[in-house]
């Protein structure tokens, strides 16, 4: 599958322009706008070479050549120029990231359309599903109005989940107590044990017996909580209507194709998945594994807290994509995301 210097050079021209124009590319485009020192009858006789050898297609007869997903790939592969990001625009990031409230969703929401910024394709982020030794750090009972009140569970992964519960009349004094009682029988206790100790619960403290009816709803919510946490793994997506924008996606079948894809929890975990040990996954075309998807490529990678994979965070667009910007992207805001989760786990 190599290739010598000279048709690399003119894959990585026909990739490039194509990605910037959309539109076929030919011999004398190529002479004129890359610095390729040779002439046009010599480019045309590479490029059908390289269309013959399967990296390049011919839409039509007369047409220039596009590349083909094995183009891609071998760009991706070997050709592909990885520019890192300004230190301004860097910075810039990582202030956004750390502004936003320590919530787990509203982070993972926000590097989600910061991504999409950065590349104008369909970001996606998965939130992480809950392992067996997620320990439940910290309980948080508040009123906040005459009949109501807050009820925050803070979890070892940096996840916070809340409940506003109604008709719950609380003084401070009260909530202190409860939150102390809670606290005391479920704090640092794993979530594979946490719904069994909290079913276990039923019965208050001595010191809450006239709030038996209240801490067993309070029981209850956790109990459901924990449940939504370990079988629900939301997913973030933003920026649908940038493929508008894409000439592919003119085509309204291909397009309600993404649409249905972005829309679909358990498509998008699918395509978000990589193997282990792989820091960046770039699939392409027939790579995603799926006929419908042919027209499409992926760009992902996972995010940590602390050593340990937490989920993926990806860009979903036409095989036409700039490679080199979502790559670069995608690998910057992991990493950012993977510091910031980390630091917040361990301040918990």
């Amino acid at each position: 599958m190599d290739l010598d210097l000279r048709k690399q050079r003119i894959l990585s021209a026909v990739v490039q322009d194509y990605v910037l124009t959309a539109e076929p590319v030919g011999s004398q485009i190529l002479v004129e706008r890359y610095a390729l020192g040779v002439k046009s009858a010599t480019v045309r006789n590479e490029l059908a070479e390289l269309s013959e050898r399967g990296f390049l297609r011919q839409p039509h007869t007369s047409a220039g050549r596009v590349p083909s997903d094995r183009g891609y790939r071998f760009y991706v592969n070997r050709l592909m120029p990885l520019t890192p990001l300004g230190r301004p625009e860097a910075q810039r990031i990582q202030q956004t990231l750390l502004s936003v409230e320590s919530e787990f969703d509203a982070i993972l929401r926000k590097t989600c359309q910061l991504l999409n910024q950065l590349t104008q394709l369909p970001a996606v982020v998965t939130s992480p599903e809950a392992p067996d030794d997620t320990r439940l750090r910290q309980v948080f009972l508040s009123p906040t109005a005459t009949d109501k009140a807050l009820l925050m569970l803070l979890f070892s992964t940096g996840r916070t989940e809340h409940r506003l519960l109604p008709d719950v009349a609380l003084s401070a004094t009260e909530a202190l107590t409860l939150t102390s009682a809670l606290n005391a029988r479920l704090r640092d206790k794993p979530l594979s044990e946490l719904r069994r100790i909290a079913q276990e619960s039923e019965l208050p403290p001595v010191e809450l017996a006239g709030k038996a009816r209240l801490w067993q709803r309070l029981v209850r919510e956790l109990v459901q909580v924990m449940q939504s946490i370990t079988e629900n793994t939301p997913v973030f997506v933003e920026g649908t209507r940038s493929v508008l924008a894409q000439p592919e996606f003119r085509d309204v079948e291909r397009l309600s194709q993404l649409f249905v894809i972005l829309q679909e929890r358990a498509a998008l975990l699918e395509l978000l998945h990589h193997e282990a040990e792989l820091e960046l996954a770039v699939r392409i075309g027939e790579e995603l594994g799926r006929p419908e998807l042919a027209c499409f490529a992926v760009v992902s990678s996972p995010y940590f807290v602390g050593t340990r994979e937490r989920g993926s965070i990806g860009v979903i667009g036409p095989t036409r994509m700039d490679y080199s910007v979502a790559a670069v992207s995608v690998r910057f805001l992991a990493s950012t995301l993977s510091e910031l989760l980390t630091q917040l786990a361990v301040s918990a």
